[in-house]
């Protein structure tokens, strides 16, 4: 097998410029969703409760990196849009005053892999926050046409760009795929899946606990998805399925099903 491509993952300072213009775009959700239309990312979610979740998990974040340890409680946000709109902008700007206050290498408490510095926020902030502005995307394109709770309404349209899709493959192979495994939330996977975007470079296999040979980026996989690096991203956050038309599966379908079918984010 060829050496797969590398990926180019994005520096701290550009998730903040990615994050800042997320940040924007989900307050323009919030200020003129439907915030009672289900979530079909987030089951037994309205588009209030996302929002509340997201100022919540900004202001978490922003403790982590202040107050050095991840016992902030953020509370929850109100229902009433106006009120909900001004306490997640708060929260927003707050984060990202702090990042862009802060030195990337600077310590912190972080759940990621040692040591914990800011940067570690930088990029799981703006994967966050972006994923959870296509949940935002898709609750509103469900309430307008009717669809289930459980339906892909927004399938086939790019909000993700390709370069950050690809790095959020990077963070869920390398960070939370292993973590899963290390916080015993799942076991170790009894089957391989590799996950090659068609639009940016890079190549990643799930398989064992996410360390050793079996999931470097050249290794043999019983199965293989390709598309657009968003879908796949989707796939793995368990918003889109294999059946997306963007997706291409090959190899083994029980075992691109043994892995989808675990926990690999939380």
């Amino acid at each position: 097998m060829p050496a797969a491509p590398e990926p180019v993952l994005l520096t701290p300072a550009e998730h903040v410029q990615r994050l800042a213009a997320a940040m924007e775009r989900f307050t323009a959700a919030l200020a003129e969703a439907d915030l009672a239309a289900p979530v079909p990312g987030c089951p037994g979610w309205d588009v209030a409760d996302l929002g509340s979740h997201l100022g919540g998990v900004h202001r978490w974040a922003r403790g982590a990196i202040v107050e050095g340890h991840p016992g902030v409680d953020p509370g929850d946000g109100p229902r009433e849009r106006d009120a909900l709109v001004a306490w997640y902008r708060e929260g927003a700007d707050d984060l990202l005053d702090t990042l862009n206050t802060a030195d990337p290498a600077d310590p912190c408490w972080s759940f990621g892999p040692k040591p914990s510095r800011v940067a570690f926020w930088c990029r799981r902030q703006d994967h966050e926050t972006w994923m959870h502005l296509w949940d935002a995307r898709s609750a509103e394109a469900g309430a307008a046409a009717g669809a289930a709770a459980d339906a892909d309404p927004i399938a086939g349209s790019a909000l993700i760009e390709p370069v950050l899709a690809a790095d959020g493959l990077d963070e869920t192979a390398a960070m939370f795929f292993p973590r899963q495994v290390r916080l015993r939330r799942i076991g170790p996977l009894a089957r391989s899946l590799a996950l090659e975007p068609t639009d940016a470079a890079g190549r990643w296999v799930l398989a064992g606990d996410g360390t050793g040979p079996a999931g470097a980026p050249d290794a043999a996989a019983e199965a293989t998805v390709r598309g657009p690096a968003e879908a796949l991203l989707l796939l793995l956050w368990k918003r889109a399925a294999p059946t997306d038309p963007r997706i291409a599966a090959a190899g083994d379908p029980d075992a691109l099903g043994s892995v989808l079918a675990e926990a690999i984010t939380p």
